[in-house]
């Protein structure tokens, strides 16, 4: 189906089984982060994620990239352990240059659907 045709209810009731199918698991994605010099693969938030991320403080982008990092594991006791952190999401901070958290979370939130996923193609007049 080309990008710019219009979608019926036709053609929704089609994909249904298509649609719910990609909904099951979460979007993943492969990067290539610098200060690592290698790639790492991420997953689209949850929505209650996101919302969490957004509504803290301070640290929300630090508490996405740690809960969508899929690999490698950043909730590894080991990886904690031999980075010496003192809480867990302190392994965001110790593994990624201060620079890096944000794109990487930003990464994260684009796999959702949360930025750049519609686009308006013109208004429409009543």
């Amino acid at each position: 189906m080309d990008k710019n045709t219009k979608i019926t209810l036709a053609e929704l009731i089609k994909r249904k089984e298509q649609v719910l199918e990609a909904k099951k698991s979460p979007k993943k994605a492969r990067i290539y982060v610098k200060s690592l010099d290698g790639e790492i693969i991420i997953k689209a938030p949850t929505k209650s994620l996101a919302t969490e991320a957004a509504e803290m403080e301070n640290d929300g982008d630090a508490h996405l990239v740690y809960e969508c990092v899929a690999e490698p594991d950043l909730h590894s006791k080991e990886l904690q352990d031999a980075y010496g952190c003192t809480y867990p999401e302190e392994i965001v901070e110790k593994l990624f240059d201060a620079g890096e958290i944000t794109p990487i979370a930003m990464e994260c939130m684009k796999l959702a659907g949360y930025v750049n996923s519609v686009k308006l193609v013109e208004e429409v007049k009543n």
